[in-house]
């Protein structure tokens, strides 16, 4: 039957919600739900699944929720890879390759600090570089980090984010960066 929903326009069907149509929706839901069952002060959500943290700090604001939303940054293994849970089904060839992944933002991020232009083409060689690795990319974008929008000209945070297949393995990244003020 019909239940409510909670709805972020925006936020909720770009990047990893336009492959994955009506999951933030879910998730703004079910963690609204918790929060009015547990009535938390704060709640900690991991900066590795940047959507979704946005999509709650979103919902949080406003519902006017009392709850502050704090990130925790993502954790990594000593080659790069984010930690999930999700790594354990790489199997040993993929989980060699699977740095591939946060190196390639990594570049994306050197480029774009060095003061690169062209995103486009910037997307364009990062998805190349993942093919190299086995990887299927689902997409790579560049967007403001404040909402994920698409930058204009000199906004100066930014964040890479990814998400790819490598296998049968569905794994997302993502890369702050801060650009010098290029006045």
């Amino acid at each position: 039957g019909d239940t409510v929903r909670i709805e972020v326009p925006g936020l909720s069907d770009i990047l990893c919600g336009a492959s994955r149509p009506g999951h933030f929706t879910g998730v703004a839901t079910v963690v609204a739900k918790l929060f009015n069952a547990v009535r938390p002060y704060v709640a900690v959500f991991g900066e590795k699944d940047y959507q979704q943290l946005l999509v709650v700090r979103r919902m949080v604001a406003d519902l006017c929720m009392p709850i502050e939303i704090i990130s925790a940054p993502t954790v990594r293994e000593y080659d790069g890879l984010a930690m999930s849970s999700r790594n354990t089904y790489l199997s040993p060839q993929e989980r060699e390759q699977a740095p591939a992944l946060y190196h390639t933002l990594q570049w994306i991020g050197e480029c774009l600090t060095a003061g690169v232009e062209g995103h486009d083409k910037l997307v364009t060689q990062g998805k190349a570089a993942l093919r190299e690795s086995n990887f299927h990319p689902e997409y790579i974008a560049i967007r403001r980090m404040e909402d994920l929008s698409s930058p204009q000209t000199a906004e100066p945070q930014l964040i890479i984010l990814a998400a790819a297949w490598l296998g049968n393995t569905r794994l997302i990244d993502n890369l702050p960066v801060t650009l010098k003020d290029r006045a």
